[in-house]
C-alpha cells in the first residue's frame, strides 16, 4: 500500500511536469499509446491490450496463431498520419503500458525496419493464449489474452454406442493443425437445434468456440475435424446449400472449445448419480415412445417451434421412468430460455441440478444457469445505478493502482569514408520514464499519466544537436459512471474527430445512449518535436459518433476549425465510417476543408479472408502532402514564424503558398498472404505513390512530380529448428525516378530458455542511381541480444554495421558506418 504522504508526493511531482508541458517537447513515435483493461468476460485470467498508432496500419497476419510467450503482429503503415511525419513508421520504440503484469505482458515492442513488414511484438513472462482482434486495424489493434489452461485430459471412452446428440464435452488440446469448417457465427450459445440436419462421419464432431471481436462475444459454430484442405473443401460444398457463408480454417491448437456432439469414438455412457438408476428402468414399450417424443421434439426445436418443444418434453417428463429424463430436462429448461422465459428456464436448470447433480451434463447445466444469474445481477445493478438508495446496492471496488516504467539507453552511430578519419553523428544517452496512477471509484474512474524523456547529448554543440528534455503525454482523466461524461485535460493525443495527433487542451465526451457518443475538443496542436506547443495555433472541434444496429459497423461524422495568427489554418468537415465483419473489414474517411474548398483526404482500405486461408488487402489514399493548412506556406521561407511571414506577404497570397506547398498525393496498395504448410507462410504487396509537381511562388523553386513504387515478397519459416524460432526471407524491389534498388534480407529470432533472445539479421542492396551507370552494393549485418533476468528487469544490446561499395567518376566511394544501442529497463 503506499502511504498518503506518499500519494501527495507523487502528485506533486506530476502536478509540476503538467504545469510545464507548453514549455516541453514532444517526442511523438509510431505508437501513440497502450493501455491494459480487464476482459470483458470479467475472467481475472483474461485481459485485453489495445495499442494506439500514430499513423494508420493496416493488419496483415499474426505469429504464432493462437498461444506462446511472444505474439508477432505484422503490420502495413498507410503514410496517413495525424500530426506526425509518416518517416515514424520506420523508427523503432518499445513501452511498458500500465497494468501491463495483469496480460502477463513484459512490453511491446515496434520495429519499422524489420526485414519484411514492420512488426509489433508484445512479449509475456509466461506461455499465454491470445487472440488479434483484426477489426482494428486503422489506427488501434486488440490483443485479447488469457491465461493458457494447460491441456485437458480426454473424456474415458465407455465404448457405447451414441444414442444422443446433445452432450457437450471439453475436447483435449489438438497436437495436429487439422483443417475444420466454420459454419456459423452467432451472438448467443449455439445448440444442437441450430445444425439439425448435419450427419457426422465417425471421426467428426460439431463443437462451438467463443471468441470477442470489437468488444461483442461471438459464438463460432464449428465442424471437424479434417485431415487435409481438400477433404475439407469437398464437404464446405455439400453444406453451402445450408450453411452459406461457412469458410474452412486451420483447428485451434491452444484454444478449449466446447463439443456439441462427441465423435462416435469417444462418447461415453451417461454418469448418473446411484439413487436415480432406479428411476431410470423403463420397458421397450415406453423407451420407443420416449425415443418418437424427443426425436419430434428436436425437430420443432429445429424448426424454431420452441412451444411445440416445451409441450412435448414436458410430456416425455410425465411418462414412467426411462434412460432418457435428464435429456429430456436439460432440453425443457433449454427450449424455456430460447423462448425467452428465463425464469421458468433458471427453475429447469435447477431442477436438473437437484435431480441429477453427478450426471456428466452437471457441469454443462451450472455453466448455462450462471449465465442467468449473471444477466440477473447484471439487470439489478443497472437499477442500483439508477437508484443510488436501493437496498443491497454492491459498491464498486475503489482503490489506487501506480505503475512506473524506467529505461535508458546509450547510442552511438559513427561512419567513415574510404580511409579517412571517422565521423560520429551521436553520442547520446537517452532517459525515459513513465508515471500511471489510476483509482475507479464507487461513481468516477480517475487517471493520468506523465510520459517524459530527456536526452544527454555527448558530442560538442558545433557537431552534436545538444540536450533535449520530451514530454509526450501529461493529462488527467475523469469519468462519470452515472451521467456518461468524461473529461481529458493536458497533453494528450486523438486521431478521430479530425484531430491530428497530439495536444495540449480538454477533451470531453459525452455518452447519449449505447449507440451515440458526443465529443468537444478545444486546445494547440503541439506537431513540433522540438518546439512544442505550436502557440501560434488554437483549435476547437465537435464530433459525433453513431453505432447503428448492424453489427460490426461505425459511422462518424465531425466539424474542426483551427486558426494560425488570427487566419483560417484548417477548416474542415468530414465523415468517416468502419465496417468489421469476421472474415472482412473497410475503413474509409473523407475530409474536406472548407476554407480552402479542397479535398484535403480521401482514405479507403479493406481486407478479405478466405476459406483457404489466404488474405487479401489493399488501399487507395488521396491527400494533400504534407496535409493541408495555412500554416505549410512557412516552407522553404527564409523566416521562423508565421508572424514574421505575414509582415512580407499579404493573407491571400500566404494562402495560395500554403496550397503551392501542399502538392496531392495518390497511393494504391494490394497485398496478399497465405500459409504455405503449418510452419512457413509467403506474403507480397505492391505499392505506388505518385506525388504532384508543385509550381513556383513565395521564392520557392518548383518541384517535379515524383512516382515511386516497390514489390515486395516474404516468406516467414516458424519453429525450423527450435520450439519458437522465426526467419524471415525477404527480397523486395524498388524504382523510383532517382534509383532502383534491389534488397535481400534475412532476419532470425531465436529463444534460448527464458532470458535470452538472440536476432541476428542480414541485408545486402544492389543500388543503381539513375544518372550514373555503376552500381552500389551495401551490405549490413546486424545482431540483437536481449537478456531478461525478470518480469520487472531486462538488458538489451543491439549492433550492427554497413559496408558499401560504389565508384563514381573513376573514384572510389567506399564507406563504413556502424550504430551500438546498449541500456537497460525497468519497471516497478
Amino acid at each position: 500500500m503506499i502511504s498518503r504522504k506518499q500519494l501527495i508526493g507523487q502528485w506533486l511531482a506530476g502536478a509540476l511536469l503538467i504545469l510545464a508541458v507548453p514549455a516541453a517537447l514532444a517526442g511523438p513515435g509510431f505508437i501513440e499509446n497502450a493501455r491494459v483493461s480487464d476482459g470483458t468476460s470479467g475472467d481475472e485470467s483474461a485481459a485485453n491490450v489495445e495499442v494506439r498508432f500514430n499513423c494508420k496500419a493496416e493488419y496483415l497476419r499474426h505469429e504464432p496463431q493462437s498461444g506462446g510467450d511472444q505474439l508477432r503482429i505484422y503490420l502495413e503503415p498507410t503514410g496517413i498520419c495525424n500530426g506526425v511525419s509518416p518517416l515514424v513508421a520506420e523508427s523503432r520504440s518499445r513501452l511498458r503500458p500500465f497494468n501491463a503484469d495483469s496480460a502477463h505482458l513484459v512490453d511491446l515492442e515496434y520495429d519499422g525496419d524489420s526485414a519484411g513488414e514492420p512488426v509489433l511484438t508484445l512479449s509475456f513472462s509466461e506461455a499465454v493464449e491470445f487472440d488479434v482482434d483484426m477489426s482494428s486495424v486503422a489506427f488501434s489493434l486488440v490483443v485479447h489474452v488469457r491465461q493458457s489452461s494447460g491441456p485437458v485430459a480426454p473424456e474415458k471412452d465407455a465404448g457405447v454406442s451414441p444414442t444422443a446428440e446433445h452432450r457437450q464435452v471439453i475436447q483435449a488440446k489438438q497436437e495436429t493443425p487439422d483443417f475444420v469448417i466454420n459454419l456459423a457465427s452467432l451472438r448467443r450459445v449455439p445448440t444442437i437445434a441450430d445444425a439439425p440436419e448435419l450427419t457426422l462421419l465417425a471421426d467428426q464432431r460439431l463443437y462451438y468456440s467463443e471468441i470477442v471481436v470489437d468488444r461483442t462475444t461471438w459464438y463460432r459454430l464449428t465442424l471437424g475435424n479434417f485431415k487435409s484442405v481438400d477433404d475439407a473443401t469437398t464437404a464446405l460444398s455439400e453444406l453451402k446449400t445450408t450453411f452459406p457463408d461457412a469458410w474452412i480454417d486451420q483447428a485451434n491448437a491452444d484454444g478449449n472449445v466446447t463439443a456439441l456432439t462427441a465423435s462416435l469414438q469417444d462418447i461415453a455412457a451417461p454418469e448418473i448419480a446411484a439413487g436415480q438408476m432406479d428411476s431410470l428402468v423403463g420397458d421397450e414399450t415406453t423407451n420407443s415412445k420416449v425415443d418418437s417424443l424427443m426425436e419430434e421434439a428436436r425437430k420443432s426445436m429445429a424448426a424454431g417451434d420452441t412451444s411445440r418443444a416445451i409441450q412435448i418434453y414436458t410430456k416425455v417428463l410425465q411418462l414412467p421412468g426411462h434412460s432418457r429424463l435428464p435429456e429430456a430436462q436439460e432440453f425443457l429448461a433449454l427450449a424455456r430460455e430460447k423462448k425467452g422465459q428465463m425464469a421458468h428456464a433458471k427453475a429447469e436448470y435447477q431442477r436438473y441440478l437437484s435431480l441429477y447433480p453427478e450426471s456428466d451434463g452437471a457441469a454443462r447445466v451450472s455453466q448455462r444457469l450462471a449465465v442467468i444469474l449473471a444477466g440477473d445481477r447484471q439487470i439489478s445493478q443497472t437499477a442500483n445505478t439508477s437508484n443510488p438508495q436501493a437496498n443491497g446496492r454492491q459498491p464498486r471496488h475503489s482503490d489506487w493502482r501506480l505503475q512506473t516504467y524506467f529505461s535508458q539507453y546509450y547510442r552511438r552511430d559513427a561512419n567513415q569514408l574510404n580511409d579517412q578519419d571517422e565521423i560520429v553523428s551521436q553520442s547520446a544517452l537517452y532517459s525515459d520514464v513513465n508515471f500511471d496512477a489510476r483509482r475507479r471509484g464507487e461513481r468516477f474512474d480517475f487517471s493520468s499519466r506523465i510520459s517524459a524523456g530527456y536526452r544527454n547529448d555527448f558530442l560538442d554543440d558545433d557537431v552534436g544537436s545538444g540536450n533535449e528534455t520530451r514530454v509526450s503525454y501529461a493529462y488527467a482523466d475523469l469519468a462519470d459512471a452515472k451521467t456518461g461524461l468524461r473529461g481529458r485535460i493536458g497533453r494528450q493525443s486523438r486521431n478521430t474527430g479530425g484531430v491530428l495527433g497530439r495536444f495540449d487542451g480538454l477533451d470531453l465526451g459525452y455518452e447519449a445512449s449505447e449507440q451515440i457518443l458526443l465529443n468537444a475538443v478545444i486546445g494547440s496542436p503541439a506537431y513540433s518535436a522540438s518546439d512544442g506547443t505550436d502557440s501560434a495555433r488554437s483549435f476547437y472541434g465537435a464530433s459525433v459518433n453513431y453505432a447503428p444496429p448492424l453489427d460490426g459497423l461505425d459511422l462518424g461524422l465531425f466539424f474542426i476549425q483551427q486558426d494560425i495568427d488570427g487566419l483560417d489554418d484548417r477548416q474542415a468537415v468530414g465523415a468517416e465510417f468502419r465496417y468489421f465483419g469476421m472474415n472482412q473489414s473497410i475503413w474509409g474517411l473523407v475530409d474536406y476543408d472548407t476554407s480552402f474548398n479542397e479535398l484535403g483526404s480521401a482514405f479507403l482500405q479493406g481486407s478479405w479472408r478466405f476459406a483457404s486461408r489466404l488474405t487479401l488487402h489493399g488501399s487507395i489514399d488521396q491527400r494533400h502532402s504534407p496535409f493541408l493548412s495555412t500554416g505549410n506556406a512557412l516552407i522553404g521561407q527564409p523566416v521562423l514564424t508565421f508572424a514574421e511571414l505575414l509582415e512580407i506577404y499579404p493573407a491571400d497570397d500566404i494562402r495560395q503558398f500554403a496550397l503551392d506547398r501542399s502538392p496531392r498525393s495518390r497511393t494504391y496498395t494490394i497485398g496478399v498472404s497465405s500459409p504455405l504448410t503449418p510452419k512457413l507462410q509467403i506474403n507480397a504487396d505492391v505499392n505506388q505513390t505518385t506525388v504532384d509537381a508543385t509550381p513556383e511562388s513565395g521564392g520557392i523553386a518548383a518541384t517535379p512530380s515524383t512516382t515511386y513504387r516497390y514489390y515486395a515478397t516474404s516468406v516467414v519459416a516458424s519453429s525450423l529448428f527450435k520450439e519458437g524460432d522465426v526467419t524471415i526471407f525477404g527480397a523486395r524491389y524498388s524504382d523510383s525516378d532517382t534509383a532502383r534498388v534491389i534488397s535481400l534480407t534475412i532476419d532470425s529470432r531465436y529463444p534460448f530458455g527464458r532470458t535470452w533472445r538472440i536476432n541476428p539479421r542480414f541485408r545486402v542492396d544492389r543500388r543503381e542511381r539513375m544518372n550514373e551507370s555503376e552500381y552500389e552494393w551495401l551490405y549490413t549485418p546486424g545482431i540483437r541480444v536481449q537478456y531478461r533476468r525478470s518480469q520487472k528487469f531486462r538488458i538489451a544490446l543491439e549492433a550492427g554495421k554497413q559496408f558499401s561499395q560504389r565508384e563514381a567518376f573513376g573514384t572510389d566511394l567506399d564507406r563504413e558506418s556502424y550504430y551500438i544501442n546498449l541500456g537497460y529497463q525497468s519497471f516497478f
